[in-house]
């Protein structure tokens, strides 16, 4: 399984997982849905979702009422700052396990480094 960090420019990475016979994550939005991927959709089982457009929504709105001191320090799991996709059905089976991890990261009891 390989999962890359190349965005919108990873085309190639799943072409050659393809070609492989084996999965992918993909990153930065659901790339099961992206239209210049539908000819290997088929192996990306989930992607790694930066929710730019709660950030950028948010901020909107807190210009807007004035107070942008209200905005998270991070736009992290507790405010939907970032995710995962389920497209295609490939990880539905362990999708309660994962929004467990997920409830444990909020609430602290799963610390999560910020430095690799």
């Amino acid at each position: 399984m390989i999962h890359h960090a190349a965005g919108g420019s990873g085309q190639g990475v799943f072409q050659a997982v393809k070609a492989a016979n084996k999965l992918a994550i993909g990153v930065d939005g659901d790339q099961y849905n992206s239209p210049q991927l539908q000819e290997v959709k088929d192996v990306i089982i989930t992607s790694m979702l930066k929710r730019v457009d709660v950030a950028v929504f948010d901020y909107i709105n807190a210009v807007a009422a004035n107070n942008v001191a209200s905005l998270p320090k991070a736009f992290d799991l507790k405010v939907d700052g970032v995710g995962y996709s389920t497209s295609g059905g490939r990880i539905d089976d362990i999708t309660p396990d994962l929004d467990a991890y997920k409830s444990a990261i909020i609430s602290g009891q799963i610390s999560v480094s910020a430095t690799p």
